[in-house]
């Protein structure tokens, strides 16, 4: 089993890591989208204390995914894919993985506001880097949209790149799909 990536396919560490911050996106919209529209006060913030947590994991996780791609040669792209789907499917990381920051640190911004706890999972706490102002919340409600746009943005982004895996599972029958599920 292959930990590093070879010129074919993804490597053990970039498919864990892939699928691992897949799930918890799945997660993160969930919890997310449940916190802001659960009616039950106690149960909205321990939602959003959830949200909040496994935020900061994922977070973590990206730092390592990105960290872990800038230090692996890629798998070659298929020579017979024209080069727009080529730039298109770089635009589209490109954006999911800008997303992939601009998310933690607006939320990071919105918690530190709302003078919750900063500890996750009580295992460690997150530094609080900032003291917010008592008199001016346009920080706070700047992040906040900040954090629910772009979240929905990368919605919309993940549709398109399962769309693409889909098309090219499905349709064009390449093994694409299999360089990040089986690593061949």
């Amino acid at each position: 089993m292959r930990l590093r990536n070879s010129s074919r396919s993804w490597g053990l560490v970039a498919r864990i890591l892939h699928w691992g911050v897949a799930v918890l996106i799945v997660g993160q919209f969930a919890t997310g989208w449940l916190a802001e529209n659960e009616s039950n006060q106690d149960a909205s913030v321990t939602l959003i204390r959830s949200h909040f947590q496994f935020g900061m994991v994922l977070a973590g996780l990206i730092v390592m995914r990105i960290l872990w791609r800038l230090s692996n040669s890629r798998p070659s792209a298929h020579t017979t894919q024209p080069r727009w789907q080529t730039v298109s499917a770089a635009v589209v990381h490109g954006l999911m993985y800008i997303m992939f920051i601009v998310l933690p640190v607006s939320g990071y911004i919105v918690w530190v506001h709302m003078k919750e706890a900063m500890d996750v999972f009580g295992l460690f706490t997150i530094p609080r880097l900032f003291t917010p102002s008592v008199d001016d919340e346009s920080l706070w409600s700047g992040s906040w949209y900040v954090h629910y746009f772009t979240g929905w943005a990368l919605i919309g982004l993940i549709c398109t790149h399962i769309a693409a895996a889909l098309w090219h599972q499905f349709v064009l029958r390449d093994g694409l799909v299999r360089r990040m599920t089986t690593g061949q």
